[in-house]
């Protein structure tokens, strides 16, 4: 046998050989999942801010669900409320920063203003990136003037009527009843402390709602990125003047604190209140002066003019009115 019969032997068994033991079929491609339908699918935790953000803005214009549900993956079962009440979450000491219920306005005033404090340290950064000289004396001047202006804040509400009537805090707070606050405009949020007693009860953050913003652009946003954070699906409720809210709110709670997001589209912000729950059960006994109706009459004009003490002051003067005709006098005799 030559070489050539040898090679084309050896080739042809080859052959046989690997067709016997491949594949009788075609491979198969690998199946791959399909994408998630952002309209169904719950998203993860990681983007569940982003996304929640992003689709409340288009639902709340088609009619569709405005407030989404956060993951279940964010840690376990979102939790619900019971009973009308406000879900219950694990804490909200997030939203206090470390400021504690029941200080005095004196305490909160040293906790911002004192050296190494809250508005001290907001400085440190930058003072650490200025050049030694104009640079740096200017940011001290200015961090001076932070705390200067947040001492000077503190205003009670007396009898006389202050600017804040005509601001969305208007509901916030009441007169004559020992209530004040106490403002900061910092981290690009506006921060209100109420006292009621000389007692730091509550706090009210309003937040710019814009894009890229901590809150969204939009109201539904913010209450969605909460939902998320919280891990909880907050309560819900619209105006109700008899119940004290002015707009729609939403919120939570835990054993110490609620947290209120208040619908404030209007001026472009969302009102955060947290406040201690304690003293949001015992506001009846504290706030005994109830508001004075600017349209209510004065009682003693209301006394005048309605009900059984109505008189008539010119009755005292009048003759008497009789229906028989007068009698004639005779005349006298002669």
């Amino acid at each position: 046998m030559n070489v050539g019969s040898v090679v084309r032997s050896t080739l042809a068994a080859s052959l046989l050989f690997a067709f016997a033991c491949g594949p009788r079929e075609p491979p198969k491609q690998a199946n791959l999942p399909d994408p998630p339908d952002p309209m169904t699918e719950t998203p993860s935790s990681s983007s569940g801010g982003s996304t929640a953000s992003s689709g409340s803005s288009g639902s709340a214009g088609s009619g569709g669900d405005v407030l989404g549900s956060p993951s279940p993956a964010a840690g376990g079962k979102p939790a619900t409320g019971k009973g009308g009440e406000p879900p219950q979450v694990s804490s909200l000491a997030l939203f206090t920063e470390g400021v504690k219920w029941g200080i005095s306005h004196a305490e909160l005033t040293k906790l911002y203003t004192q050296t190494n404090g809250v508005i001290w340290k907001d400085y440190d950064e930058k003072l650490a990136k200025a050049r030694v000289g104009p640079e740096q004396m200017a940011l001290e001047a200015e961090r001076e003037q932070v705390k200067a202006a947040f001492s000077r804040s503190y205003i009670e509400f007396k009898d006389t009527p202050t600017g804040y009537d005509a601001t969305g805090i208007r509901n916030e707070y009441t007169y004559k009843n020992k209530e004040a606050l106490m403002w900061i405009q910092r981290q690009g949020k506006k921060r209100y402390f109420f006292f009621i007693n000389d007692r730091l009860w509550k706090m009210y953050d309003e937040v710019p709602l814009v894009d890229g913003g901590p809150m969204g652009k939009a109201y539904l946003d913010a209450v969605n990125k909460l939902n998320a954070q919280l891990n909880a699906q907050g309560r819900v409720q619209g105006a109700d003047a008899s119940k004290g809210i002015d707009a729609t709110t939403v919120d939570w709670k835990d054993g110490v604190s609620r947290l209120r997001a208040v619908d404030r589209s209007g001026d472009r912000v969302v009102g955060l209140a947290v406040e201690e729950s304690s003293t949001v059960s015992n506001l009846a006994a504290l706030r005994p002066n109830k508001p004075v109706d600017p349209n209510e009459i004065d009682p003693s004009i209301k006394a005048v003019t309605g009900g059984a003490n109505r008189t008539d002051p010119n009755a005292a003067t009048a003759a008497p009115e009789s229906s028989a005709p007068a009698k004639k006098t005779p005349p006298k005799k002669k």
